[in-house]
């Protein structure tokens, strides 16, 4: 039922639930989407995600690591096993994207974070997804998707949100913070989309369990892709459709000179590869 109001002519319409999660994130900055991923599908993320963390860390070590404040951070496990790509391109997650982004909108970085039970994890300190970054715009450059590979609760450490402050310049007050910030508490398979600029942070993990948790940061092409993967996945470009080309940056690279730019025009305006 419509609200009744006087003195505002327009009102946003909502009459789908994309356009309810582009609602709540432009207003509050963030939204919940439940039941994404099935139990059997998470049992099958939790193994790849261990699975690629253990040989990132094998590979890197695990004192230097912990010297760089990286211990439990899976970076990048697209490159390692491309089957993740299935979870940057979920239909639903994208559509909100479009909303905010159109049509051309790059991967930035794909991460999962390992929050293991009583231990402090480096992502527990207030940030934004472009960190560095405060100012105020009125529409998103960035938008996140989290997803919950295991449950979000307090107990588990479930990422905590400061509700509106995509709004505000910088970090509000300790005050303000413990009187509004909530824990995102959903079941496993869930997504948490967020306007990239609100500031959030890990909780801490008291349970006996494990939280996994996959992020997705999408951003416009003009902003510089934490991970260069039109160069890692520079011998998959054959097998990869216009749209995966697209997402993953190929077409977003700074060119070299004139003469290459030129080219890449040229590419573009005549279909050509």
């Amino acid at each position: 039922m419509k609200e009744s109001s006087y003195g505002a002519i327009d009102q946003t319409i909502a009459e789908d639930d994309i356009s309810v999660y582009v609602e709540e994130i432009s207003l509050k900055g963030f939204t919940v989407i439940k039941g994404l991923f099935t139990e059997q599908d998470l049992k099958k993320w939790r193994h790849k995600i261990d699975s690629v963390y253990m040989q990132q860390e094998d590979d890197f070590g695990r004192d230097e690591l912990i010297s760089i404040q990286e211990l439990d951070v899976c970076r990048a496990p697209i490159v390692y096993d491309f089957d993740f790509i299935n979870l940057a391109v979920h239909p639903t997650v994208l559509e909100v994207v479009k909303r905010f982004l159109g049509d051309w909108y790059i991967l930035n970085l794909q991460n999962a974070v390992i929050n293991r039970p009583n231990k402090i994890h480096h992502q527990s300190s207030w940030h934004r997804d472009l960190p560095y970054q405060n100012y105020i715009i009125s529409n998103p450059l960035a938008i996140n998707a989290l997803i919950a590979i295991d449950e979000f609760s307090p107990e588990t450490g479930g990422t905590r949100l400061v509700p509106f402050t995509h709004k505000t310049e910088i970090l509000p007050s300790d005050h303000y913070i413990d009187t509004h910030q909530i824990t995102a508490s959903v079941p496993a398979g869930s997504v948490i989309m967020f306007d990239s600029m609100l500031f959030h942070k890990a909780g801490e993990n008291t349970s006996d369990i494990i939280r996994r948790s996959v992020n997705h940061l999408y951003t416009t092409p003009m902003i510089k892709q934490q991970y260069d993967f039109s160069k890692a996945f520079h011998d998959k470009k054959s097998e990869l459709s216009p749209f995966l080309e697209r997402l993953l940056g190929f077409s977003s690279q700074v060119c070299l000179d004139d003469k290459d730019w030129r080219r890449a025009r040229s590419r573009r305006l005549n279909g050509d590869k």
